[in-house]
């Protein structure tokens, strides 16, 4: 028989703000944290991250190719850049594939790519993958992220989210 101004307790609604609050606790010590994330994010040798995603390509090594190579594998240029800030690029241009953001930095060889371009470009992955609001290439405001880079030929490119869009502009090329 139900009296009025009795109410059973609300075991629901207590449980409920319960894990909500344990909830907000987890996440409030995991976004506080100190860890260097830099470090978490860096490429190890076989082009990975140490979660397993990859970071790194390297394709066709004898190959040579010109910005027009890149243009007509369905690139689109938006502006080129200085090189100065780049030992050994003899060209610098930012554009676009499929839908994402990639900067193309042009050597003279493969070794140039690889001796010359990897440093900087594990750098700017590592400063760069799954982070909001900073970092970008060396030409690029604080807009562009690139979560993986590609060595094609001659070639360095920086590609905005993942590998696959590297490897599927790799396959486009002449």
């Amino acid at each position: 028989m139900r009296r009025y101004g009795f109410h059973p307790p609300l075991y629901g609604d207590v449980l409920l703000k319960s894990i909500v609050i344990a909830a907000l606790i987890v996440l409030a010590i995991a976004c506080g944290s100190d860890s260097d994330d830099s470090a978490a994010v860096a490429p190890d040798s076989d082009g990975t991250n140490e979660y397993g995603f990859d970071v790194s390509m390297t394709a066709r090594p004898g190959s040579t190719f010109t910005i027009d190579d890149v243009k007509a594998a369905g690139w689109k240029s938006s502006k080129e850049f200085p090189v100065d800030q780049l030992e050994g690029a003899t060209a610098v241009w930012f554009g676009f594939y499929q839908q994402k953001n990639l900067e193309v930095w042009v050597y003279d060889d493969h070794e140039d790519a690889v001796d010359l371009g990897s440093g900087p470009a594990e750098e700017i992955v590592a400063a760069t993958r799954g982070v909001s609001g900073g970092g970008a290439g060396p030409y690029m405001k604080q807009t562009t992220h690139y979560g993986a880079y590609g060595i094609v030929g001659n070639l360095l490119i920086l590609c905005e989210s993942e590998v696959a869009v590297c490897e599927s502009l790799a396959d486009a090329l002449p």
